[in-house]
């Protein structure tokens, strides 16, 4: 149980300094740590859902479903705005 946390933790800091980087006004050197530590720790996050995938196979479904609507939605919304623009 306590490697799951483990795993969860490093993907939500992963989570959280993307979010940081991308929706906060922040400049200069913070911006570089920032994105450094959203290299490394993403880098790392990709194993770790690789070990979850690979312990958990079921778990894999309930991703693609999510990613493929995010995909389908931004792609609809796409379509929509260059009927519009027409």
């Amino acid at each position: 149980m306590g490697e799951r946390t483990n795993h969860m933790g490093l993907i939500a800091f992963f989570l959280v300094t993307l979010l940081i980087y991308f929706w906060l006004p922040v400049r200069g050197g913070l911006k570089t740590f920032l994105l450094v530590l959203i290299m490394l720790s993403g880098w790392l996050s990709i194993f770790e859902l690789v070990s979850i995938l690979e312990a958990r196979p079921w778990v894999f479904a309930p991703i693609l479903i999510v990613i493929a609507s995010v995909i389908w939605k931004v792609q609809r919304d796409r379509k929509q705005q260059m009927k519009k623009s027409v």
